[in-house]
């Protein structure tokens, strides 16, 4: 029984490319991401895999960054070894070669950028409606608002209205208990 190479197994994961490299998965999931314009990969998520030729870039990111150190020269340098993934394209049509027009990029290629579109357009309604919902919530507010400042200045009106009535109480109460203390000196005085 032949063994495989790691250039023709089955779809990598994160998991397995860290190992391969002895990165940290931290580490390896930056990379992908940050230059994911390169490395070949299918699923979405958790479920996302890596083709065999992930590797060879990984391998190349590593190099660059010994030499660089830093994220743009890696990119740069990616750019002359490895061509860009359909979903690069799609996201920058203005990038691709004037004899390479949308029509005749394979069936795959245009199903991703199809899918992408689509997907970009739902994301854009669901913004839609939350700044829709946001602009509602706002007119909202400014009626709820509005409201609490009528309460609240009732509050404040009430306020000032209950400490004018202490205060009368409380002088009321001084005179009473002023008469009290009389009647009871009286008392005393007679005795």
């Amino acid at each position: 029984m032949m063994r495989k190479s790691p250039k023709t197994e089955a779809l990598l994961s994160i998991a397995d490319i860290s190992r391969h490299f002895s990165l940290p998965e931290s580490t390896t999931r930056y990379y992908c991401k940050r230059f994911a314009a390169y490395i070949p990969s299918v699923g979405e998520g958790r479920r996302r895999r890596y083709r065999a030729e992930t590797l060879d870039v990984i391998q190349a990111i590593l190099d660059q960054m010994q030499k660089s150190r830093t994220a743009v020269a890696v990119d740069e340098a990616l750019q002359t070894l490895f061509p860009r993934n359909a979903v690069a394209l799609a996201d920058t049509q203005l990038a691709l070669p004037e004899d390479q027009t949308p029509s005749t990029l394979p069936p795959a290629a245009l199903h991703l950028i199809e899918r992408q579109t689509t997907a970009l357009e739902g994301i854009l309604l669901v913004l839609q409606g939350l700044v829709q919902r946001m602009a509602d919530h706002m007119d909202e507010s400014k009626e709820d608002t509005s409201a609490l400042r009528k309460d609240i200045d009732t509050l404040r009106t009430l306020l000032d209205a209950s400490e004018k009535t202490q205060q009368a109480d409380i002088e009321q109460l001084r005179q009473w208990m002023g008469r009290v203390i009389q009647n009871r000196q009286r008392q005393i005085a007679a005795m």
